[in-house]
């Protein structure tokens, strides 16, 4: 605090003399005129008495005279020679017409006596000789003044940036939970707040880099492990006709792993903001048709009938891949859990888009409607890794809706199974 305390200080300070300067050089230069004519006007009077009390007398005379009256006028008045007096030609005019010619900062006046070669030297009292310790007296009293008031401004910034900066330590020490409260009449309310949204940013992406890489270690020992396995029966089969189911599932093996360190990479581009989403305007009913297509097959294999409800939407604002690879997860998963029938739709309301996918499998209890969205998520062994999947496809989905500035959920469909209802904002 006092750093900054001394370095304000010293700016306010220096600053206000410089002003204060400056403006009163300023006016001198702006008002000089206005200032001669008023000192002019202030002097002119007692210098005509003296110089009519000073005209009927000669030389002598007239030092007796003044000599007499000093004393009375408080002021210092000598007669000097017009020769002894560099006069410019200016006020030799002046002093041609009858005017008061004044030197030295308005202190000394000179006024002509009659045409002779003497003049009447009129001198302002001099200043107090303590004037300029009252001056500095003056100044340390507003600079005191000053330190004063910008204590107590000073003291309530220094100590919400002391929050801060102490937020600021411990956060940087692993304290991911830190976060700043600040009165609503701080002035770094702001950015107290933009550093508690940022914390609360990088906490939630560490914890999910950490949840991420558990899970990802976890998943992917299954499919390295039967690998080991399979490798060693391959060793240890002595008909080499016989190795050809172990390869097949060696290569499905393969597949699997290829599939989940694709879901993983799309899933962590969208999950640190490292893909930019570009909408393009699709033709919905070929864009909507072609992802049905691209789970057929599996619809069939699984004897589930796949139907596309309704489509009466025209174009679609999208990023097609990425919403693909959304859609195709919502499908491929009512499929896995469907007992018959699986069905699509397309619509629009108002400027939002809404994708439903519906069927009639065992549905999703409501205290697992949240959950399930969650990377490498389980509910129960109606639905665990036995009926496919890494846990990542709806994870994936809630990220696409998000960047879509849309969500996504799961209800009750008609059929008793679950709906998953899918929107996303028509507007970039």
């Amino acid at each position: 605090m006092l750093r900054l305390f001394l370095g304000l200080f010293l700016v306010m300070t220096i600053g206000l003399v410089l002003a204060l300067q400056t403006v009163d050089r300023t006016f001198d230069a702006l008002l000089d005129g206005e200032m001669q004519h008023y000192n002019q006007e202030a002097v002119r009077g007692q210098a005509w008495s003296l110089v009519e009390q000073l005209r009927g007398l000669d030389g002598s005379a007239r030092e007796r005279h003044l000599e007499t009256v000093r004393p009375h006028y408080g002021l210092g008045l000598a007669l000097v020679e017009r020769d002894q007096v560099a006069l410019t030609p200016q006020e030799q005019a002046e002093l041609a017409q009858g005017r008061v010619v004044m030197r030295e900062q308005y202190t000394q006046f000179i006024s002509r006596i009659d045409d002779g070669s003497q003049l009447l030297s009129i001198k302002l009292p001099a200043e107090p000789s303590l004037m300029p310790f009252y001056i500095a007296v003056a100044y340390l009293m507003i600079a005191i003044m000053i330190g004063f008031v910008l204590f107590f401004w000073v003291r309530p910034h220094w100590r919400d940036l002391e929050k801060l900066r102490l937020a600021a330590e411990r956060f940087g020490g692993n304290d991911l939970s830190v976060r700043i409260q600040l009165s609503k009449r701080s002035n770094i309310r702001d950015l107290a707040e933009h550093f508690n949204l940022m914390a609360a940013r990088i906490e939630g992406l560490i914890a999910n880099q950490r949840e991420l890489t558990n899970a990802v270690s976890h998943e992917l020992r299954t499919p390295i492990a039967r690998l080991s396995f399979e490798l060693d029966q391959l060793k240890q089969q002595p008909d080499p006709s016989q190795n050809r189911e172990l390869i097949d599932d060696m290569y499905a093996d393969l597949g699997e792993l290829e599939e989940m360190v694709s879901e993983l990479l799309t899933y962590a581009s969208l999950e640190q903001g490292a893909t930019v989403i570009v909408r393009e305007d699709i033709q919905a009913r070929d864009w909507l048709d072609s992802v049905v297509g691209s789970v057929a097959l599996e619809a069939e294999a699984a004897g589930v009938q796949l139907l596309i409800a309704e489509c009466p939407v025209e174009v679609v604002r999208i990023e097609p891949r990425f919403m693909a690879r959304a859609v195709i997860n919502l499908l491929r998963n009512a499929i896995r859990y469907a007992d018959e029938r699986v069905q699509v739709s397309l619509t629009r309301a108002g400027d939002h888009y809404e994708v439903r996918v519906n069927d009639d499998g065992p549905g999703v209890p409501l205290d697992g409607r949240e959950k399930i969205f969650e990377p490498f998520a389980r509910l129960d062994a109606s639905r665990d890794r036995r009926t496919g999947g890494f846990g990542l496809g709806l994870a994936l989905v809630r990220r696409v809706s998000q960047s879509h500035r849309g969500h996504v959920e799961v209800t009750d469909s008609p059929w008793g199974g679950a709906s998953f209802r899918l929107t996303w904002a028509h507007l970039d």
